[in-house]
């Protein structure tokens, strides 16, 4: 009887070790959200067969000067934990796009739009001018920075070379006949290259040339100058 009893007594510490075993604490895993820098986002503890579940907002990348990222999921699909393992979040890409105007001297703008980085904008308006003024006429002299590729929003302002406007002077004689005749550029003072104006003179008088009338100043237009004579 003692035997059996002792034999019972083994046998139900056998079975109680069997079923503390079995129903003691479930393996946990190590789980890990991550950046796709590596930077922990979450980690985890997770029960063995548990799904994971990432809790916090969607996580987010840097844009650069080319791109703009979006969060498109992770690295594999999110399963029952069975290991320890770690998530990486992935990102599609966008490339940025960048305004680009041109405008005139006086900024009213030629052409303006987006632009994707890396690429090299084309002005496709026509050749932008200035008006001439007294002094200059203008011919377009490109722009005020060397077309480049896109890195950013950028802006190009158109540039003139100015030429010196030129006028006819013409010198006369006292009946209108031409004595000389010149092309003077603004702000020059005409010179006479002729010969130089005599007035016939009679018996009561005769005549020195004095001058020009009006008196010979810098050009800002066509100008006629006629002969002034000194009576003696």
């Amino acid at each position: 009887m003692r035997k059996l009893k002792t034999f019972l007594l083994l046998f139900v510490a056998t079975v109680c070790t069997f079923v503390l075993a079995a129903c003691g604490e479930p393996t946990a895993y190590s789980v890990k959200f991550v950046n796709d820098d590596d930077s922990v986002l979450l980690e985890l503890s997770v029960n063995e067969g548990e799904t994971p579940e990432y809790t916090l907002e969607d996580p987010e990348k840097e844009a650069t000067a080319q791109y703009t990222y979006t969060f498109v999921g992770w690295d594999k699909a999110i399963s029952p934990a069975t290991e320890d393992v770690t998530y990486k979040a992935t990102y599609s890409q966008t490339v940025n796009k960048y305004t680009v105007t041109f405008v005139d001297e006086d900024g009213a703008v030629l052409q303006s739009g987006e632009i994707e980085y890396g690429q090299t904008p084309v002005y496709a308006g026509e050749t932008p001018t200035k008006a001439a003024t007294v002094q200059n006429t203008y011919t377009f002299g490109g722009w005020d920075s060397e077309i480049a590729a896109v890195t950013g929003n950028a802006t190009y302002t158109a540039t003139y070379t100015p030429v010196v406007n030129e006028y006819q002077v013409t010198f006369m004689d006292l009946e209108g006949e031409v004595l000389f005749q010149d092309m003077v550029a603004y702000g020059e003072v005409p010179v006479y290259g002729g010969e130089t104006p005599a007035l016939e003179g009679n018996a009561q008088y005769s005549y020195t040339f004095e001058g020009w009338t009006p008196v010979l100043a810098p050009v800002d237009g066509e100008a006629t100058y006629r002969p002034v004579f000194e009576r003696h």
